[in-house]
């Protein structure tokens, strides 16, 4: 009889333990929870506060591990989050490796996520297989992933932006179209919009980064595309929503094209007058290219007129003050059309066409680079959401 006090308290004590342990397990081994070492500044699986139940994100049964690239731990707090969408066929391990926004993170004090889409596509509307025919849902299921990554990291809401290539930046037209007013900004390299029902809520900054040799996703579009087995919907067309809500006019003055080097910044011809610049061009440069004319120093140029020839060379006369008599030609630095026009609201609407550029993400070196990423976070930095996403 003495014995059954203890044996009830070591009963009652054990009961306490398991009820104490379950949630644990349930959230630090639940599905989508980002577990395990850190790598670097990578988050190959970190060990996030449990929550107080499973939330949107780990109820969708979608990836155990999530890739996270984070700030320095001196970074200001909260700070943005950057959504790296990948291309069709791909996964987030491409962007990780071939976008360099992992250094961008380190110097500019943002997070970025790379997720995985389902089978390697993104339903982005008509746009890509298998995920269209099998009516994947995955702006919901991206709106789920940044709520989760804000309940376990000082992620800023009003500072969400997604940067997508391809099949990616078609997933990120369709989310800024039906959640625009939780996001501060999109980025798109070589992508189209394929919703037609845009109505992204509030202003968004949007950039567009495309280049005129895309034979994949041409940038007129195309009536069918054999490959995707879709319309592909021309990049002006793809910003008329975003122009319409940032409250932007159409670019349809000289000035609102202008040349730019690698690094966005506008490019002005090394000349002391405009009558002695002329275009001619290098009889090696292999592939014919649509290239812009050379105008002069501050001259706009209209992407319509841009003949298809080869690499553009500026002739410089020796009339030229400053300039040798043997100095012949000099390579053009300019390797982008930017077109903007001023926005009524604080948003921007940011068009790089680069002539040369076939189908995929710019070259990081040689003569046709283009600091991409860098671009593009020093346009989207200053931009901020209307209102925060929601918890979910």
């Amino acid at each position: 009889m003495a014995l059954v006090p203890a044996v009830r308290r070591r009963r009652v004590a054990a009961a306490w333990l398991l009820a104490l342990l379950v949630p644990l397990l349930l959230t630090t081994s639940g599905c989508g929870v980002l577990e395990g070492p850190r790598r670097g500044h990578v988050v190959l699986a970190a060990t996030p506060a449990p929550t107080t139940g499973p939330d949107a994100f780990e109820r969708s049964g979608r990836g155990a591990h999530i890739r996270v690239t984070l700030p320095p731990s001196d970074a200001p707090k909260p700070y943005p989050l950057l959504v790296a969408l990948h291309s069709l066929y791909y996964d987030g391990t491409d962007p990780e490796q071939h976008w360099d926004l992992d250094g961008l993170a380190r110097t500019a004090g943002l997070a970025v996520v790379y997720p995985d889409g389902l089978n390697r596509a993104w339903n982005a509307g008509t746009c890509c297989e298998p995920a269209v025919t099998n009516h994947t849902d995955d702006v919901g299921w991206l709106r789920a992933l940044i709520a989760h990554l804000s309940e376990h990291y000082p992620i800023d809401r009003n500072r969400v932006s997604l940067i997508g290539l391809s099949n990616g930046g078609m997933l990120a037209y369709r989310y800024a179209c039906e959640h625009g007013d939780e996001l501060a900004g999109i980025a798109v390299v070589a992508a189209s919009r394929q919703v037609s029902d845009c109505h992204p809520g509030a202003p968004l900054t949007v950039v567009d980064v495309h280049g005129g040799a895309d034979g994949h996703i041409p940038y007129q579009g195309t009536p069918w595309s054999p490959v995707l087995r879709t319309a592909i919907t021309s990049v002006e067309e793809s910003m008329i929503p975003f122009r319409s809500v940032d409250r932007c006019p159409v670019p349809s003055r000289p000035t609102d094209t202008v040349l730019t080097d690698s690094a966005g910044v506008p490019w002005h011809a090394p000349v002391a007058s405009p009558s002695a610049l002329s275009v001619g061009t290098d009889a090696d440069v292999a592939a014919p290219v649509a290239v812009p004319p050379v105008h002069p120093a501050s001259a706009p140029v209209n992407p319509a007129s841009a003949p298809v020839n080869a690499a553009p060379r500026v002739l410089m006369p020796s009339a030229v003050p400053g300039v040798p008599a043997n100095s012949t030609a000099v390579t053009s630095p300019a390797v982008a059309l930017r077109k903007e026009t001023p926005c009524a609201s604080s948003a921007r609407v940011v068009q790089f066409l680069l002539p040369a550029l076939a189908h995929g993400w710019p070259a990081v070196s040689g003569p046709a680079a283009f600091a991409t990423g860098r671009v593009i976070w020093n346009l989207l930095a200053p931009a901020r959401s209307a209102r925060p996403g929601p918890r979910m």
